[in-house]
């Protein structure tokens, strides 16, 4: 993820930097001293590296690649219109992100190991430090696969240790959604006028603890779906209110500033989540809450006289959500598209690719979701052709993705998110 410094307006000119210029802004004349920011600079290296070398810049950003092969298996084990060797392709999809996060992970800490120092800077450099809640993203996809996909070949132990791992989740990401931006109001100041969804990283995982309650409550007994799914409602209006907040800022930067450079605008597509994954959770925790029986003798709620209309309620109000939220997220879509298509041609790979595909997850499921929800096949349909599309640019970008390694594309000096 790059945040570009933006150019000033034109009414400024091409002046030079460090010389006093008077202006008159609003009628009053007031001295004006342009300032010349400087990057960290990078020379270019032509020569060979070490493997060890390479490691110095394997950063956080490459989580992101198991975030995207996490979400396509989870998007193939929600398609109705399935067929044969469907669920043993997602089933593979699954195994495989496993080794691959294990593999991240095992090369992350040999990073670390390897070049002391490399492990705050990181953290405390928001161009890789947004990708850390990447890593927390990968988790929760490895729980919801791992919903749908273990859970029906396993016993009643795995049904207990995802309700453990939910827990344990939702402890991690509640600190991660408080202390990095902690981080990022004490350590690292941001430019308002460089904003980019990807500022909403931190408390995505947060958010998707209602998407996780929405897979892990149906398998649950009464009296630990109910509080699954209470935290879950209860942090899925935390990220989604986070995101709120964040798109007034990255609107206006839009009207201000422009477009994101180049190799900015695939970031563009992480607004696409949280409207998404929000929509997904409702349907799916008020699903939960019919298929727990929660309200079928065992939960009461005072002042409702009639118990047996809750759960009719509550299914009736995600779905009217889902579809107010669904519309959110295509309008931001829409406008990734087309900025993307824009820049397409000037646009090199980077790790941050992989937002064509994350954020849009949630988007093509919550599309399956509502068609179920209304019962139409031609909605679902929808569904299933967004999911087609997902699985096969998460094919090309993982071809990218490797040739990146292999032409110095990335783990390079000056080419990867710790270079700023």
């Amino acid at each position: 993820m790059v945040y570009p410094q933006t150019p000033r307006p034109a009414a400024y000119g091409n002046k030079p930097n460090d010389i006093l210029e008077r202006e008159v802004v609003y009628g009053k004349d007031i001295e004006v001293q342009s300032i010349s920011i400087e990057h960290e600079k990078h020379e270019e290296v032509t020569g060979k590296l070490s493997i060890r070398d390479r490691l110095k810049h394997f950063t956080f950003a490459w989580y992101a690649s198991t975030t995207s092969t996490g979400g396509v298996a989870f998007v193939l084990s929600v398609i109705p219109n399935r067929f044969g060797g469907l669920t043993a392709l997602g089933t593979a999809i699954f195994i495989f992100n496993l080794l691959l996060f294990t593999c991240v992970t095992i090369t992350m800490c040999a990073r670390f190991i390897l070049h002391p120092g490399t492990f705050t800077h990181s953290l405390t450099n928001p161009h890789e430090g947004f990708f850390f809640a990447t890593f927390w993203l990968t988790i929760a996809t490895i729980i919801s696969n791992t919903t749908a996909y273990g859970i029906p070949n396993s016993g009643p132990w795995l049904i207990v240790a995802l309700r453990i791992a939910f827990w344990i989740y939702t402890v991690c990401a509640t600190l991660l959604a408080i202390f990095y931006y902690h981080v990022l109001f004490t350590v690292k100041k941001l430019v308002l006028t460089n904003v980019l969804p990807g500022w909403v990283l931190p408390v995505f995982p947060a958010m998707l603890v209602g998407t996780l309650a929405s897979a892990i409550a149906k398998t649950q007994p009464p009296e630990h779906a109910m509080s699954i799914l209470a935290a879950g409602l209860t942090y899925q209006g935390l990220g989604i209110m986070v995101a709120i907040m964040m798109y007034s800022l990255y609107f206006g930067r839009l009207l201000t500033s422009g477009l994101p450079a180049d190799m900015s605008r695939p970031a563009m597509f992480i607004a696409v989540g949280p409207p998404s994954f929000t929509a997904l959770a409702f349907i799916g925790m008020a699903q939960g809450v019919t298929a727990a029986g929660i309200f079928s003798g065992y939960a009461t709620l005072n002042g409702i006289v009639n118990q047996d209309i809750i759960t009719d309620i509550l299914s009736l109000l995600a779905l009217i959500a889902a579809i107010f939220l669904w519309t959110l997220a295509f309008w931001f879509f829409a406008i990734a598209v087309v900025a993307s298509i824009e820049a397409v041609q000037r646009n090199d790979f980077h790790l941050n690719w992989y937002a064509y595909v994350f954020p849009n997850v949630g988007f093509a499921i919550s599309a399956i979701k509502i068609g179920d929800r209304l019962s139409s096949p031609k909605i679902q349909m929808v569904g299933t052709g967004m999911a087609a599309v997902l699985f096969l640019l998460w094919i090309l970008i993982v071809v990218c993705h490797i040739k990146a390694v292999v032409t110095r594309k990335i783990c390079w000096p000056g080419k990867d998110e710790d270079a700023h």
